[in-house]
């Protein structure tokens, strides 16, 4: 993949250099089946490259299946998780700016619907939840799966908010209150398989979310599916370098 990006990016006049870093950078077999691609842009106007450089991945590759942005308008860092399961962590930085610390994200990323930006937070954080279970990170992997129940307890108060017409709520008493019991149904996500089934039924629990909410952000969940049967199907307890 590295030789097609070098080519995107020399095509683009406004990056002066682009080179991996990370476990990338290192000889080949230092590198894991479960490793992401660590690139490192230098361009003006950080965030606009960035954004731009991902979009011709997308058309090049395959479409972006969910994203992560953080930083500003001198240092900005894009994690793309592709349809086809590659992952990249871009950081694009102001050749003047190279140190400069990160910071709230610029006002030129594209805004999204709140339930739009919770959906791509939730399949983020599973396929990052999956990745720790395969490496035997329990203790991160159950974090970030538990974070998923705390994503769809959130779409949950946005669909509350919606049939009362405000966000302000004195009491209890929803018809969605009932998802916080649904939730407890969920795996334990204490251990690898724990981790996958836990993701599994809360991504199940997603999809129905979105029926209520809007079927048109529902969309295809075979990616992360076959990451997770791809997990299950790793022996166990690898011994990891």
């Amino acid at each position: 993949m590295l030789p097609d990006l070098v080519e995107i990016a020399s095509q683009n006049s406004r990056i002066r250099d682009m080179r991996a870093h990370g476990s990338a950078s290192g000889d080949r077999p230092s590198i894991d089946r479960w490793s992401d691609l660590d690139l490192v842009i230098t361009a003006q106007e950080p965030v606009t490259v960035a954004e731009d450089f991902a979009h011709r991945i997308s058309a090049r590759f395959s479409p972006v299946f969910a994203s992560s942005r953080s930083g500003n308008a001198a240092r900005y860092t894009l994690r793309l998780v592709l349809s086809d399961l590659r992952r990249l962590d871009i950081t694009a930085v102001n050749p003047v700016d190279r140190e400069a610390p990160l910071g709230p994200i610029h006002a030129a990323v594209e805004s999204t619907s709140a339930m739009a930006g919770l959906v791509n937070d939730f399949r983020f954080d599973a396929v990052l939840a999956a990745v720790k279970a395969a490496r035997e990170d329990i203790l991160i992997g159950a974090h970030l799966t538990l974070q998923l129940a705390r994503h769809l307890l959130v779409a949950a108060m946005l669909l509350r908010d919606r049939d009362s017409g405000t966000n302000h709520h004195r009491f209890g008493g929803s018809r969605w209150d009932a998802w916080a019991t649904r939730l407890a149904s969920a795996h334990t996500p204490y251990n690898r398989y724990g981790i996958t089934a836990a993701i599994r039924y809360y991504t199940d629990a997603l999809e129905e979310v979105l029926t209520d909410w809007d079927a048109d952000l529902r969309s295809d969940n075979s990616p992360l599916l076959t990451l997770l049967d791809t997990v299950d199907e790793q022996p166990a307890a690898r011994q990891m370098r």
